[in-house]
């Protein structure tokens, strides 16, 4: 699109979330290319914040302990296990779960992860390498 070519994505890719705002964006420099709203940590289970980095990706991550949430679009940033991920659900609960974590976007309700709705999730995934720098802020 025309408005897409006058974008300055000379600057070095980087993710910025803001847990008071409940979004994310991905920037080029200064330019904003994408913005979503998420869902981060609660306060007991609070998301992490400062400075960090991808460090693994996948299309789907398992969680080891039960209910064994399966979580799209993985995206590890620190090695405690806190991740971008679309909603999570589980293997056989028939999309109650998925439905339910519909509802909160937006919301603190995440154990630490940032939860994005599948397909800003799946957008976000395509665009982002291992090594991308995430800047976490509240």
């Amino acid at each position: 699109s025309a408005q897409a070519s006058t974008l300055d994505l000379s600057g070095a890719p980087k993710i910025e979330v803001d847990i008071s705002e409940q979004k994310l964006w991905l920037k080029f420099g200064d330019t904003v290319v994408r913005e979503y709203t998420v869902s981060t940590g609660t306060n007991h289970t609070p998301t992490p914040l400062g400075n960090f980095k991808i460090l693994n990706k996948a299309e789907l991550r398992i969680g080891s302990a039960a209910p064994h949430y399966r979580m799209p679009m993985w995206q590890g940033f620190t090695p405690r296990g806190h991740g971008l991920h679309a909603l999570p659900y589980l293997a056989n609960d028939r999309g109650v779960f998925w439905n339910e974590a519909l509802n909160h976007i937006g919301t603190r309700v995440s154990h630490g992860c940032i939860r994005l709705l599948p397909e800003d999730s799946e957008e976000l995934y395509k665009l982002t390498e291992v090594g991308m720098p995430i800047v976490i802020r509240n």
